[in-house]
């Protein structure tokens, strides 16, 4: 759906948490033509959220993306709601993007349902903990499905669609619908640790980080293959479309074999230069130091770039010329 369009199937959404995923989930849910309200568990939090929600309004805006002679109008679809109970009331999809904790989403996700209409669906971006779970907690667990976005929300098109033991088929339908009303890219995934985004950025991670730690080859080297080599055709050739194309009499050659028998199994991270790097304090980008140095290294100026290339890629999804 094209930013600024309203349509009147789409249910008032509620997104509990007025993070920078908050934010960005309830501006995604507003340029598809939602009515939004944005709830925080502390009052203050709430005008930053909404400032986040402009911004990135505005960035989408200059990178042609959205209109900005509709920026009063689509932010206006967002409403900070610091109450929980006033915030879920009526509202038909529900979403939490809270802290990833189990503890956490599950008390606010069962106070938001006592609160709800009976039929609204509740939701979660988390990108890891069990759906299964994660309902357990809730009088009416088969309104529930995950709806996994990935920062940036308000760029990334897809969304892993993921559903609990006792999810309803109409939790999924009604999710599914909204992501694509929304201009997303649903993809159904199963209830297994990391679903299967964060599967195959571990699998990836769990080589690289063991390679690395046999002295094989450095953190630059693996990340330019994967930047400017693998990821460079993605986009148009997916594993299995590869395979086929390759041929699977060659996937499954003496060759591939050999491969296959190398790779990395370690089942703890902390076995990898991850560990090593833990211990001495060195958590990535919030510590100053990780595989890089981010004190000489700008974090913003890298996560600009990122949402540049992320613009790209949204620009040539939808048929746009780039630059």
């Amino acid at each position: 759906m094209a930013a600024g369009t309203m349509s009147a199937d789409l249910p008032v959404c509620t997104v509990l948490g007025p993070g920078t995923m908050g934010a960005q989930i309830a501006l995604s849910l507003a340029l598809g033509g939602a009515t939004v309200r944005l709830w925080g568990r502390r009052a203050e939090a709430l005008s930053p959220a909404m400032e986040r929600c402009g911004e990135g309004f505005d960035f989408l805006a200059a990178e042609g993306l959205a209109d900005p002679s509709e920026r009063t109008q689509i932010l206006t679809r967002i409403t900070p709601s610091p109450g929980l109970p006033g915030a879920v009331e009526g509202a038909g999809f529900v979403i939490e993007a809270a802290a990833e904790d189990i503890a956490v989403k599950q008390d606010l996700l069962a106070q938001a349902e006592a609160a709800a209409r009976s039929d609204a669906i509740l939701s979660s971006t988390t990108s890891a903990l069990s759906a299964s779970a994660i309902q357990s907690a809730l009088k009416r667990p088969g309104n529930f499905c995950i709806a996994h976005y990935a920062q940036p929300a308000h760029l990334v098109e897809l969304v892993e669609v993921v559903p609990g033991a006792k999810s309803s088929d109409q939790a999924v339908k009604v999710t599914t619908d909204l992501l694509l009303a929304t201009g997303k890219t649903p993809v159904l995934c199963p209830d297994i640790p990391g679903f299967l985004w964060a599967r195959i950025q571990h699998a990836v991670l769990r080589e690289f980080a063991s390679l690395v730690g046999k002295g094989l080859v450095t953190p630059e080297a693996c990340d330019t293959i994967l930047k400017i080599g693998y990821a460079s055709r993605l986009p148009a050739m997916g594993a299995f479309e590869h395979a086929d194309l390759a041929g699977l009499d060659l996937i499954n050659s003496d060759a591939a074999k050999a491969v296959w028998a190398d790779l990395s199994n370690v089942t703890d991270p902390g076995e990898t230069p991850v560990g090593a790097l833990l211990e001495e304090g060195k958590l990535g980008m919030k510590s100053g130091q990780g595989f890089y140095n981010w004190r000489e290294r700008n974090p913003e100026d890298f996560k600009a770039t990122r949402d540049a290339e992320i613009v790209r890629r949204v620009k040539i999804n939808r048929g746009g010329r780039v630059r």
